[in-house]
C-alpha cells in the first residue's frame, strides 16, 4: 500500500511502492486520503464556498499528478482508493484493515506545518502501523 497526497515526496513513495509490488508480485493500493471537513462558507462579496468542492478538486489534481506513473504499472494490479479522514490515522486504519504487508510513504508530504505540530504521518505510521514501513526518500 502506498499513500499519496500529490507531492513530490509521495510521487518518489508511489513509484518505490510500484517497484515493491512488481517484485514481490503483490496488489498495490495507492491511497489518498482528503481531510476536508464538510461546510458552506459564506464569503465577504456574496462568496459561497462548499468545501467539498475544493475536497473534490484537490483529489482531482492529485490522481491527476499521479495519472503518468499509474500509466506504467505492467504486471502490478493496481487499485485506486480515495478515503476521507485525517490521513496519518486513515492510511494507517486502511492498511490495517486490508492487511498490508508494507506501506510505503513519502518522507514528507504536503503538511509540513501540521507535521511540526502533529507528528509527521511517515512517524505516525512507524509508530502505529501493523506492517512494515517504508519511506522512500528524495534521491535514494
Amino acid at each position: 500500500m502506498v499513500g499519496i497526497d500529490g507531492s513530490d515526496h509521495s510521487l518518489i513513495a508511489l513509484r518505490t511502492a510500484l517497484a515493491e509490488a512488481k517484485a514481490r508480485r503483490a496488489k498495490l493500493d495507492v491511497v489518498y486520503a482528503s481531510d476536508v471537513s464538510a461546510a458552506v462558507l459564506h464569503l465577504p462579496g456574496d462568496i459561497t464556498v462548499d468545501t467539498r468542492d475544493l475536497a473534490d478538486a484537490s483529489r482531482a489534481e492529485v490522481w491527476s499528478k499521479a495519472a503518468p506513473i499509474l500509466g506504467s504499472t505492467e504486471g502490478v494490479e493496481v487499485e485506486r482508493v480515495d478515503l476521507d479522514g485525517y490521513p496519518a490515522d486513515t492510511l494507517i486504519d486502511h492498511c490495517n484493515e486490508v492487511g498490508a504487508e508494507l506501506l510505503v510513504l513519502g518522507t514528507r508530504g504536503r503538511g509540513r506545518l501540521a507535521s511540526s505540530f502533529l507528528g509527521s504521518t511517515s512517524l505516525r505510521a512507524l509508530e502505529h502501523a501493523r506492517c512494515d514501513v517504508l519511506i522512500a526518500k528524495v534521491g535514494a
